[in-house]
């Protein structure tokens, strides 16, 4: 079992075996699970980095292009429909 020590801050260094175990990187977000139990959980969150691609899409993906004119068409509907005041 591995074993770190809380600081009188409430601080600890995650041990390296845990890290790697985690693929846990500097700066990096986790999550505690508290249990009925008494025990606690530990669970790396992921970065937004690491979720893209994750989703799929039936659709191709818009042109920066396209989606500044699907927002000047937004824009232009959103003034034409309460008008000009």
């Amino acid at each position: 079992m591995t074993q770190s020590t809380i600081t009188d801050k409430f601080q600890t260094t995650i041990p390296l075996e845990v890290r790697r175990a985690l693929k846990l990187s500097p700066r990096q977000k986790v999550a505690y699970e508290v249990r009925s139990d008494g025990s606690a959980v530990m669970r790396s969150v992921p970065r937004l980095d690491d979720l893209f691609g994750s989703l799929k899409i039936n659709r191709p993906v818009a042109s920066i292009r396209e989606e500044k004119q699907a927002a000047r068409a937004a824009m232009a509907r959103k003034v034409a429909n309460k008008g000009l005041k």
